[in-house]
């Protein structure tokens, strides 16, 4: 079957063969897909001030953990989307704000949004929907 599926689509059959750990659509939803990773771009690129420490990050997101904060900060530079300055000062001041990789990310996430309040009500309805008959056929059963 795989010779077949090679055959007439090798990009498909290459595509199988791939690690799916690698494929962008992935990583990209393995940057944003959990509780905080939205509310951290949020924050960075609606603040009135360029730069934020990261201090006021997590007030502004309490009842965010330092950790967690620290976890998504890292990953976002990692990944380009926030650009991490470190001034040699006593204390030192570390200032994060976002990349244009990142500023354009938020577009992305901003049309997620608009979607998501356009249709939250009707998936609402329709897990409700969907609950009301599976409890109907589980006292059925």
């Amino acid at each position: 079957m795989k010779k077949a599926a090679q055959s007439a689509s090798p990009a498909l059959a290459e595509a199988q063969d791939e690690d799916p750990r690698a494929c962008p659509a992935s990583m990209a939803l393995g940057l944003i897909a959990n509780k905080w990773s939205v509310k951290i771009l949020y924050t960075l690129a609606h603040a009135p001030e360029t730069l934020l420490r990261f201090r006021e990050i997590q007030r502004r997101l309490a009842p965010i953990t330092q950790r967690e904060l620290t976890k998504h900060l890292r990953a976002f530079e990692e990944a380009g989307l926030v650009l991490r300055a470190v001034y040699p000062e006593v204390p030192p001041r570390v200032e994060y704000s976002l990349t244009p990789l990142g500023l354009s990310l938020c577009d992305t996430v901003n049309a997620l949004s608009a979607w998501a309040s356009q249709n939250g009500a009707q998936i609402q309805a329709n897990r409700a929907r969907f609950q009301e008959g599976r409890s109907a056929a589980e006292k059925t059963a």
